[in-house]
């Protein structure tokens, strides 16, 4: 094999690699909508809600991923930096909140904590953040989209599932439910 092929064939292999990091960034194709639902629904979250974003030096916090309102969807990414810890949170649901400016006509501003609200299709989406610019909101809001597949695993890895009910031994058979609390010796 001559260097020049072999030049290409491993610059060729780089190149691939790139391609496949890229797809977590939200370049690869979006996950359907049963893929999502075999995380998602477990936890109460409706698939059709499930979005992500991507936010420059901010790191999804796979802990605080979870339900939103009735069947919506909340996480939050974190970045540190020169200013300190900043935060932004997503939330996913079927309304709209007007009490949100749109993110594209969101200004510069030097409050603490930032809100705004775009729509992707029937989704409302509003992101809220804390120790961070105005810019980084709308490049957030830019973002927003559904994950990839290759995503799903790392977005629901400490997502809290509701178990079965606890059966209880001390509830009567019959009568208003209340646990039986008999008096016992002295009282």
């Amino acid at each position: 094999m001559t260097r020049s092929r072999s030049t290409a064939i491993v610059a060729l292999t780089a190149l691939l690699a790139l391609a496949g990091c890229a797809g977590r960034a939200g370049a690869g194709e979006a996950a359907t909508r049963d893929e999502i639902a075999r995380w998602s629904e477990p936890a109460g979250i409706a698939p059709e809600l499930v979005h992500v974003t991507t936010v420059d030096g901010f790191d999804l916090a796979t802990q605080s991923v979870g339900v939103s309102g009735g069947d919506g969807m909340a996480a939050a990414w974190v970045g540190t930096g020169t200013g300190g810890v900043g935060t932004v949170l997503l939330r996913a649901d079927r309304y709209p909140d007007a009490s949100a400016v749109p993110c594209a006509d969101l200004p510069d501003s030097s409050e603490p904590v930032l809100r705004c609200s775009l729509t992707r299709g029937d989704v409302h989406v509003v992101l809220e953040g804390e120790g961070v610019e105005a810019a980084v909101l709308r490049a957030a809001a830019d973002a927003v989209r559904v994950p990839g597949a290759d995503e799903l695993a790392h977005l629901f890895s400490e997502v809290q599932v509701a178990g079965p009910p606890v059966e209880r031994g001390d509830l009567p058979p019959h009568g208003d439910g209340a646990p039986g609390d008999a008096p016992g010796a002295g009282g």
